[in-house]
């Protein structure tokens, strides 16, 4: 239980660490407003996350057994 925390809370910090750094990049390199790189880098993180739960949600159902796939 310990374990599975803290490789969430690593996890958590790694994802922050790399977000702050796509929103300098984005602000220093493309020359856009904190405010709208900020939306741009959410939504752009939002539509990954959303395909990568559609993938893992089956594998998980499966092994876990949770019944029929949606």
């Amino acid at each position: 239980m310990v374990q599975r925390v803290l490789f969430c809370a690593a996890a958590a910090v790694m994802v922050c660490a790399i977000g702050a750094a796509v929103l300098q990049l984005a602000v220093l390199i493309l020359g856009i407003s904190s405010p709208v790189a900020i939306t741009v880098i959410t939504l752009a993180a939002l539509a990954l996350l959303n395909s990568l739960r559609r993938r893992l949600r089956p594998a998980t159902r499966h092994r876990f057994g949770h019944g029929i796939h949606r």
